[in-house]
């Protein structure tokens, strides 16, 4: 008798809570907060996580109770900001690689944008790099990123 979106709710809800009270520190010294996001290494906020549900969570409540999963999934970053307030952002699918991507990897923006474009096998590889410093600049100023890491 449970609502089929019942065990995601429950996933993003304590994930939430987890990083209300994370005790993560965030190594400032090492980040430059105005660092040029095209050429550098974006440094992703320590206290973030990217989720993939079947189900919009971050919208379900009393008068949204879905039945049945939407075709595409839903692809959220929930982190926690400067003021120890947790936000999250609904990302595109390619919103979603490329912050998994950042998560994993040592590359510049530059190079992880045009290895998304290789994925996609995209006809004009400067769309989405140009598309994916849009993205990352969206972030920044969320403070999702908090800049570039130092050399």
């Amino acid at each position: 008798s449970d609502p089929p979106y019942l065990q995601e709710l429950a996933h993003y809800v304590g994930i939430e809570l987890v990083l209300g009270v994370s005790n993560k520190e965030t190594p400032l010294a090492q980040i430059d907060a105005d660092g040029d996001l095209t050429r550098g290494r974006p440094a992703l906020n320590p206290v973030l996580a990217l989720l993939q549900y079947q189900y919009p969570v971050q919208r379900i409540g009393p008068k949204f109770k879905p039945l049945a999963p939407p075709p595409l999934p839903t692809y959220l970053l929930v982190f926690r900001n400067q003021e120890f307030q947790v936000e999250f952002i609904e990302l595109n699918p390619v919103a979603a690689r490329l912050v998994d991507l950042l998560q994993q990897r040592a590359l510049d923006s530059e190079q992880l944008l045009q290895q998304i474009a290789q994925e996609l096998n995209h006809p004009e590889p400067r769309v989405v790099v140009q598309g994916g410093l849009d993205i990352l600049r969206e972030l920044h100023a969320a403070g999702a990123i908090l800049g570039t890491w130092r050399r």
